[in-house]
């Protein structure tokens, strides 16, 4: 069984996933002692070297907070593509310290390099037997945007760790605004995973609008006659139709894979709520607690921002039904327009096909007639031809013949035309028959 990293240290393997390039990431504090959010904005080795030494965690452990790194995006190489969430905007050697600063755990190397929809969760404690709890998740790659996360909080110093990878300028200023936004709720360890629901909530909804615009584009063309539809319908436009049933049903798939990451992320508020608190009161007043009044307070606040962020979760859940409802219809609507056309065409070509049949049924008749004709005035016409040739002479002199001695030349030349007129028959016949099926062979295949 391939089990959850219960060793937070960090292997060459490792960091062997991610790939390295000196480029802006924004670091944001916020302490308890200070309602403000602390935004640094770090681009080379020098200036995180200052951070670590003037800003960073270890220079102040005593005070609670919550740290936010924020990782921008690669330069795409393609137009239209974007580079993957594993390639992190420092150098290997500061990453490294990065890891421990941040508190980084080693799990984050599943997601982030699988590409799916995830979240998960677990809890550990070090060797000093301080508890930790961390929190991985992951926007799945096969949309654009898509980001990845991995929390650490530290219910002893009631201090969280977080970074986000895969951050565009749009995300960056999102998240920030957020965090800026969220005043106390900051203290909530599941913040930024709720943070992260949100951007996926609205990459999601975006999707959908796209579709259900595209969608709409059509629908004065569905709404029109059959008989229009089937005039127009061709294979540009009928593969315009399947690309949209394929993207309406691959959009429900990926809007359900959320769904149940979301199932879990309320499962794990609800848990976090009684259990995660209870280590938090534990380590951060004593076990006889000090100040119950305090405690009382703190506990009621805690217990409010988990129920808020599992209301919004579940409202975001009734988005996605109602996004799902709409793509089935998307994909419901497309078959039966395209059904219906594909219904008219053919009872079309069924009317034109009686309707030659019913021609060729009156031509059938009509050379049934020429042959019987044929056949009663040919035998008259040869016979009259024939004995109307100089060839006879029927007032001979006396010892005169009535046949020519040149009838064999009659005979020959008809005998040897005959032959001929058979032969480019039967060759221009045969020829015919080859050809045929390479002809509709290479139609089919251009079809």
């Amino acid at each position: 069984m391939d089990w959850h990293a219960e060793d937070a240290s960090w292997s060459n393997r490792d960091f062997g996933i991610f790939q390295y390039e000196q480029r802006r990431t924004v670091v944001l504090r916020k302490l308890e002692s200070n309602p403000t959010v602390v935004r640094s904005e770090l681009r080379d080795k020098q200036e995180w070297e200052d951070w670590f030494c003037y800003d960073a965690p270890s220079t102040n452990p005593t005070e609670s907070g919550l740290y936010v790194a924020l990782c921008s995006r690669a330069t795409p190489v393609f137009e239209g593509s974007d580079m993957p969430v594993t390639n992190v905007p420092v150098t290997s050697d500061t990453w490294e310290r990065l890891t421990r600063e941040f508190l980084i755990h080693r799990e984050i190397r599943r997601p982030i390099s699988r590409g799916v929809d995830y979240f998960t969760s677990h809890r550990e404690r070090d060797k000093g037997g301080e508890s930790k709890i961390y929190f991985v998740a992951r926007m799945s790659a096969s949309l654009p945007k898509d980001l990845a996360l991995s929390v650490t909080y530290i219910p002893s110093k009631d201090t969280t760790f977080a970074v986000i990878y895969g951050c565009n300028e749009e995300q960056m200023q999102d998240i920030e605004q957020r965090i800026n936004k969220a005043g106390d709720k900051t203290k909530f360890p599941l913040l930024m995973v709720g943070l992260l629901a949100e951007l996926e909530r609205e990459r999601l909804l975006d999707e959908a609008e796209d579709l259900i615009d595209d969608f709409t584009l059509r629908s004065d063309y569905f709404d029109s006659e059959s008989n229009k539809i089937a005039a127009d319908i061709s294979n540009e436009k009928t593969q315009e139709y399947v690309s949209l049933c394929f993207k309406s049903r691959s959009l429900m798939d990926h809007i359900k894979a959320v769904k149940h990451q979301l199932a879990k992320l309320i499962a794990e508020i609800d848990n976090f709520a009684i259990e995660g608190k209870r280590t938090r009161r534990f380590h951060k007043h004593g076990a006889l607690m000090k100040n119950k009044v305090l405690d009382i307070i703190d506990e009621c606040e805690f217990h409010r921002h988990a129920t808020l962020m599992k209301k919004r979760v579940l409202d975001i859940i009734d988005e996605y039904d109602v996004k799902i409802n709409e793509c089935k219809m998307i994909v419901e609507d497309t078959t039966l327009a395209t059904q219906t056309a594909y219904n008219q065409i053919a009872r079309m070509d069924s009317a034109i096909n009686t309707m030659i049949a019913r021609q060729a049924k009156l031509e059938g008749t009509q050379m049934r007639s020429i042959a019987l004709l044929t056949m009663i005035y040919l035998p008259f016409s040869s016979v009259a031809a024939i004995f109307s040739m100089d060839m006879f002479d029927w007032k001979p002199q006396t010892g005169g013949s009535v046949v020519s001695k040149y009838i064999w030349v009659f005979a020959a030349f008809a005998t040897g035309l005959t032959a001929i007129t058979f032969f480019a028959w039967y060759h221009i016949t045969s020829r015919h028959d080859q050809i045929k099926p390479d002809a509709s062979w290479e139609q089919g295949k251009l079809v």
